[in-house]
């Protein structure tokens, strides 16, 4: 059996390979060249003047060479009114040479994001506590928020919560007061990709405000994209010591919260803050003030001090990352 003959070969590759088959043209390949010398976008009228050519012979070669990814077209207004005109400018690099990846134009912005916050550890905190605010939001979206729940109760609202933004998030129990979450890193891989201290800054805070929304005061430590969920003991159960008391019993409402904010300012997040507050309304006043800035009303008794006093006292647990 006769092979093909070296002509034969080369006819087929060049039917196969739009690239040559448009540089075939040795006017083609000349505008092609002479297009890739040029700093502006040409028209056909620019060309066929420049080879001697009629405008339609040199708006078919140009088109052919845009066809096969040599050109790139586009529009230029044109000065006189009319029609916009047709214009072409080479790429200077064949495609075929081309292997990069370009992501997507939202990909691109997040990994540009990322990039600018990579390195600078005071943002991470930032990022946290904005996500920890709309893993607030999402839970309270989709069961309401609750002062109090149990642990167990409380991971179940607040997997509903994140599952509407994390599809592929997961719960995995590992002892009593303590889960790891799973999952959020999926959506969140273009941020870790980059830089995975910021994606994790990024996942505990959707935790810690998900659980908090969810009635569960707890800590989360997360690495590498897992999320480490513990229940803090200190805001269950019997009632923490506070760090602060704050007596406004002969204050306004108002003045009250004032020197409450002021207060609570002065603690690490986490720490509690006892209020002292007398007549009806006092608790809404703090408890309404304390939802605004995030912090956890634990416990609301009327209480009777050693004078013999009556009023009503309000622990409050600051608000983690404040």
């Amino acid at each position: 059996m006769a092979g093909s003959s070296p002509l034969g070969a080369r006819a087929e590759a060049l039917a196969d390979d739009p690239i040559q088959r448009a540089l075939s043209s040795p006017t083609r390949a000349a505008m092609y060249q002479r297009m890739r010398t040029l700093n502006t976008a040409v028209t056909a009228q620019a060309m066929a003047e420049l080879f001697g050519v009629h405008t339609n012979v040199a708006r078919d070669h140009l088109d052919q060479l845009a066809a096969a990814g040599l050109a790139i077209i586009g529009m230029r207004k044109n000065p006189r009114g009319g029609r916009p005109a047709k214009t072409y400018v080479a790429r200077t690099q064949l495609l075929a040479e081309n292997t990069a990846q370009v992501p997507e134009g939202t990909k691109l912005a997040v990994h540009s994001v990322v990039q600018l916050i990579a390195g600078l550890s005071e943002y991470r905190d930032k990022l946290a506590l904005l996500a920890e605010e709309q893993g607030k939001r999402l839970v309270q979206a989709v069961a309401g928020r609750a002062d109090t729940r149990s642990f167990t109760a409380a991971t179940i609202v607040a997997m509903e919560g994140l599952t509407q933004a994390f599809s592929e998030v997961h719960a995995e129990p590992v002892d009593d007061g303590k889960v790891l979450i799973r999952g959020l890193d999926v959506a969140l891989r273009l941020i870790g990709d980059v830089d995975g201290q910021i994606a994790d800054a990024v996942i505990t805070g959707f935790v810690r405000g998900a659980f908090f929304a969810a009635g569960a005061p707890v800590t989360v430590n997360s690495r590498s994209g897992v999320a480490n969920v513990t229940l803090d003991d200190a805001g269950v159960g019997s009632l923490p010591s506070a760090e602060r008391t704050l007596d406004v019993r002969h204050e306004t409402f108002t003045r009250g919260v004032v020197q409450a904010k002021e207060t609570i300012a002065m603690l690490t997040p986490g720490q509690h803050l006892e209020i002292l507050t007398a007549g009806q309304g006092g608790p809404a006043a703090f408890a309404q003030w304390a939802d605004r800035e995030g912090h956890q009303v634990v416990d609301v008794a009327r209480v009777l001090d050693t004078r013999g006093r009556t009023g009503v006292r309000i622990l409050l647990r600051k608000a983690t990352g404040r």
